[in-house]
């Protein structure tokens, strides 16, 4: 069986979405500004350390290419390696100057490492700093020597050289070496190899940062030296770390710039988590808020409902209290609760008082019964001795009593039509003419179309009665009852109107006033009864008059066709 929720259940959830709706709509944007904003802040720092690192490489490269070119302006050494070329001297005196020239250049420059000359004639002369040896080198005489047109030409060792059992990698920058005085006769070509933790240096742009040298895809610097030689492609970590890259424009070597996410990431589940907590937080004072709202409203409710309770058991007289402090709705709700009892309580007790009235009606009229066989048989008994004794007004008047107790007796207070009422009054009337001691004229005024409609049996007797009571007695001359009934969209209007004696204001205002006490109408009081009985609040009745001269009731009663 599903369980319904209750009213603090749906408010909770009712708040907390509303709650919650823009608290996350508000960490939405934020989490997507902040991804911007440090996005846009990553790529920042990114495009400055490259700027930067590709400035201090140009500055190392500008630095050593210096010296490379103040060498080969040098007068000593193109005079020395003129010398050893054409031979014209001692070769080993001419190689030792030159040897020294290559060993004073190195160890006045920090980060060169070696010098080798390759001479137009083959020969090649060398300095190897590490081993401090111009003569046996293990790498110095074997450096591979590039094909220069112009300018200076860069080239990366990959594999590092030994020397006092520590391994080292060189980076190499060479140019033609060229007699200034003839620049068409190349003397050869010079390679100055320098240690790659230069150029290493000359990348680091930042702390967090590393940055490589590539040339292709094979790393020749790196923040860690057993990196060199390998294939970046392999070496990237794109998970953890972004990479941007620019291409060195003197070198033409590839600076690849790896930047850590590390700081990114953590910046983004910072934010993340301080959201949550807002989103926790606000919820937690939503519930907290929930209760002290609706505490008040739902401690009337629970009230409310145990009173309908008790009330659904038969207990009329709960009641609600209805402090000040209750919210206005629920005060009102509890005040018109209470109204609702009482005024059921006395309807009951209507009902109750009505029921006995009803019960003590009945045994009345059983104790009152008489057999109207008896009753019919006994007026037509009369009847014909009237009849024998020529008789015929008594005889006439015996048969309209007749037919009004055969009218009144059967299906008393049931359905009859308009045209079986009139009938029923001009019996009526006559005999009452004949009280009267004198003869009245009746008036009808009633479309054929209406004859048919229903109506309750004896409703317009009670305003006869009184017109013939109160207006004719003591009245001279003719007396007349006009009768006219007229139809409007739902009701019947009908209109009794005699010519007697007319009444008192007084006696008008309190036949129009239903609240007063009607002694010596009470065939009126009876009618209102009755038309509250039959039709509710949809049948109205008023009276006019003028004393002296008229009295006229007013009646309206809604319409019933004709039963067919």
């Amino acid at each position: 069986m599903k369980r319904e929720r209750t009213l603090r259940t749906r408010m909770s959830l009712g708040f907390l979405l509303a709650a919650l709706i823009p608290v996350c709509l508000f960490a939405f944007v934020s989490q997507m500004r902040l991804r911007s904003s440090l996005q846009d802040n990553i790529d920042g720092r990114i495009s400055s350390n490259l700027y930067n690192s590709n400035q201090c490489l140009n500055m190392v490269l500008d630095k050593y290419e210096t010296i490379l070119y103040d060498m080969c302006t040098d007068d000593t050494i193109i005079d020395t390696v003129l010398e050893i070329i054409s031979e014209q001297d001692d070769l080993d005196v001419n190689s030792s100057t030159l040897r020294h020239e290559l060993s004073h250049i190195c160890n006045s420059n920090p980060g060169v490492e070696g010098i080798t000359i390759l001479l137009r004639n083959g020969r090649i002369i060398f300095y190897d700093r590490l081993n401090s040896s111009s003569s046996n080198s293990i790498w110095a005489d074997k450096v591979t020597i590039p094909e220069i047109e112009k300018g200076y030409v860069y080239q990366g060792i990959t594999t590092p050289v030994s020397a006092n059992e520590k391994k080292t990698y060189l980076f190499q920058i060479g140019r033609k070496l060229i007699d200034y005085r003839n620049i068409n006769e190349p003397l050869g070509i010079v390679v100055i190899s320098i240690n790659e933790e230069q150029i290493k240096d000359a990348l680091v742009s930042g702390t967090y940062n590393a940055s490589y040298l590539l040339d292709g895809n094979t790393v020749i610097s790196s923040p860690e030296a057993s990196d060199i030689g390998k294939k970046f492609t392999f070496q990237k970590d794109s998970i953890e770390n972004k990479y941007t890259s620019m291409v060195n424009d003197k070198s033409g070597f590839t600076i690849w710039n790896e930047q850590p996410l590390a700081d990114y990431n953590r910046a983004i589940w910072e934010q993340m988590l301080f959201l949550f907590v807002i989103a926790v937080a606000s919820c937690v004072i939503m519930v907290f808020l929930i209760y002290l709202s609706t505490k008040s409203y739902l401690s009337a409710v629970d009230s409310l409902v145990s009173a309908m309770n008790e009330l659904e058991e038969g207990d009329f007289s709960v009641s609600i209290a209805v402090p000040q402090r209750m919210p206005p709705e629920i005060r009102r709700i509890g005040t018109g609760f209470n109204e609702m009892v009482i005024h059921i309580d006395n309807l009951i007790g209507q009902v109750k008082a009505a029921v006995v009235e009803q019960k003590n009606a009945e045994l009345s009229a059983l104790e009152a019964q008489i057999d109207p066989h008896f009753l019919y048989n006994t007026l037509d008994t009369i009847n014909w001795k009237a009849i024998e004794n020529e008789q015929y007004d008594i005889s006439e008047m015996v048969g309209a009593l007749a037919d009004i107790l055969r009218y009144t007796v059967k299906n008393a207070g049931g359905l009859t039509t308009v045209r079986q009422e009139l009938g029923w009054l001009e019996h009526y009337c006559m005999l009452q003419g004949a009280k009267l001691g004198k003869p009245m004229k009746i008036e009808k005024q009633v479309p054929e179309e209406m004859m048919g409609y229903r109506i309750h049996k004896l409703l317009l007797q009670p305003f006869v009665e009184n017109s013939i009571k109160h207006g004719f007695g003591g009245k001279d001359g003719e007396c007349r009852l006009t009768i006219v009934m007229r139809q409007t969209e739902e009701q019947i209007h009908i209109i009794i109107e005699d010519n007697g004696c007319g009444i008192t204001p007084e006696t008008l205002k309190r036949l129009n006033d239903e609240q007063q006490d009607m002694d010596g109408h009470v065939g009126i009081t009876n009618v209102r009864k009755r038309l509250k009985l039959y039709y509710g609040d949809d049948a109205t009745i008023y009276f006019e008059g003028m004393l002296g001269s008229w009295t006229k009731v007013h009646l309206f009663v809604p319409r019933k066709e004709e039963l067919q």
